[in-house]
């Protein structure tokens, strides 16, 4: 990953699209000779930048405006900030400071040459967390009572106000809440207490003081997410895509409102650049953050998350392996180095030595190096070392591991595709009628072409149709391994034609 990324969605674009008035400009590094810096400061968002006026200040292309390194201008000729921060938002770059300044009732930072941020942007002043115990409003708020009457008292756009209470970790994600890192693979809400007033949600700020909670953007320098749906307004002329970017049917035009319930962490390949939305009411499809312009934000999950399921080994660093009939294939597998197992189906098998049915989930494994042979036990039992001795082929694709033997970590909780009653009825003999679906799968599965990005998730379609065809030529072939096969073409086809990563790693 790149050790730093921009934190304004798509500043290469604007100075690209600004290249007309950069011509006019002369770049350099900040130098008051004359006056002592007082600190740095570092923001956690990028914003526009005022004069001393509380003017934001847009460049003229007739007139050669200085820009100091760590500017950058937006599409419209606006003079913004250009900090950056590595990925999960951990770094931000800092510059300095040298003084503050009231304007219009509200606290400026002076950046030398008659440039000033708001101090709603400032997270740290000479080291120190100042927006800790702050809420930043993101538009004008009414200022009530408990009991919800109106003060008269109006915050402005850009107040920074202190709150009353604690923030702490929520074990349920609350209607209002914020993350400490946006772009990580698990999030843990945070949030500070909350009031219901007339049915709306309220921060307290103390002495009988209460600001709408829908009109804060920002605790303790953190956005505020909202555990809802949201509208957004689409920017161009569009389709809706697949979480890998396919493009999708569904037509979405310039200035149409929409319905979104969820932001995704798309598969990072060089590091993050912005989310997609996922559509409400459409599950599997998605809108790039860079076509919309969103209400509220939402709250993150990665998108791994919402298409698998991980689970890891209850004892020991390994589980058993079964096939379709229930039966043990003789070979383990390992749980992975610095990850977990990936399951993406949960059914019922029958167990023939056991005369009962057991819930099993669907294995995705596309690394040998962590199946080892019952009859050889690898002496390697580290987790964390990627060499393994007596490593056994390993058909991609069709394996099962007990639940019983395995324990939830994180991702999609997903659902039994059978009951105990189906799977031991399922043991008779599958009919040419049982199997018609499965046919009709296979023929049209010979014909798919398709470029995958990743060659393992052809290859585990390939499996799907090998083991498709051993079922049909099958005359032992159970009813429940047919709807097994039917279930695995057409889950391998999905994971073909919409991920961007292979599941099994």
């Amino acid at each position: 990953m790149k050790l730093f990324k921009k934190i304004c969605i798509g500043l290469t674009a604007l100075l690209l699209a600004a290249s007309p008035i950069l011509t006019h400009i002369t770049n350099f590094q900040t130098v008051e000779a004359a006056r002592k810096s007082k600190g740095k400061i570092t923001l956690f968002k990028n914003d526009y930048v005022y004069n001393q006026a509380g003017n934001k200040i847009k460049l003229n292309v007739n007139h050669s405006y200085r820009v100091p390194s760590d500017f950058a201008v937006s599409p419209t000729g606006y003079l913004i900030t250009d900090m950056k921060s590595d990925d999960l938002g951990d770094h931000r770059s800092s510059q300095p400071y040298y003084g503050t300044k009231k304007i219009n009732g509200q606290k400026f930072y002076d950046l030398g040459h008659n440039y000033y941020v708001n101090e709603a942007n400032v997270l740290k002043v000479k080291g120190r967390n100042v927006a800790q115990g702050t809420l930043t409003i993101k538009r004008d708020a009414l200022v009530y009572t408990k009991a919800g009457k109106a003060t008269g008292k109006k915050l402005r756009t850009n107040s920074v106000v202190k709150y009353q209470g604690k923030a702490k970790a929520a074990t349920k994600t609350p209607k209002y809440f914020y993350y400490l890192r946006d772009v990580a693979r698990y999030l843990q809400p945070q949030s500070i207490p909350t009031y219901k007033i007339k049915g709306k949600y309220f921060y307290s700020l103390g002495h009988n003081r209460y600001i709408n909670a829908a009109n804060v953007g920002y605790i303790n320098g953190h956005l505020v997410r909202y555990n809802g749906t949201s509208t957004a307004t689409v920017l161009k002329n569009t389709n809706s895509i697949t979480v890998n970017y396919s493009e999708a049917k569904r037509k979405l035009k310039k200035g149409q409102k929409i319905k979104l319930d969820l932001a995704v962490i798309p598969y990072l390949s060089d590091g993050f650049d912005n989310y997609l939305y996922r559509l409400h009411g459409h599950p599997d499809e998605y809108v790039d953050a860079t076509e919309i312009k969103l209400q509220r934000d939402l709250p993150v999950i990665d998108y791994r998350d919402l298409v698998y399921t991980y689970v890891m080994p209850v004892t020991d660093n390994s589980v058993e392996l079964y096939d379709t009939s229930g039966k043990a294939i003789g070979k383990r597998i390992m749980k992975p180095a610095y990850s977990n197992l990936t399951v993406d189906g949960l059914m019922y098998l029958w167990v023939p030595g056991e005369n009962k049915a057991e819930l099993f989930y669907h294995c995705l494994n596309y690394s040998d190096d962590n199946v080892v042979d019952d009859s050889q036990p690898d002496p390697i039992q580290d987790p964390n070392s990627v060499h393994r001795t007596n490593n056994q082929k390993l058909s991609y694709g069709n394996n099962f591991i007990k639940v019983s033997d395995v324990k939830y970590i994180s991702g999609l909780k997903i659902k039994a595709l059978n009951t105990i009653a189906q799977a031991e009825n399922g043991q008779k003999i599958a009919t040419g009628a049982d199997k018609q679906e499965l046919l009709t799968l296979f023929n049209e599965g010979k014909d798919l072409a398709q470029n995958s990005a990743y060659h393992d998730l052809m290859s585990n379609y390939d499996c799907a149709l090998r083991n498709a065809s051993a079922m049909l030529r099958s005359d032992k072939a159970t009813v429940t391994q047919v709807d097994e096969a039917v279930w695995y073409v057409k889950t391998a086809k999905k994971q073909l034609t919409t991920m961007s990563t292979p599941p099994g790693d």
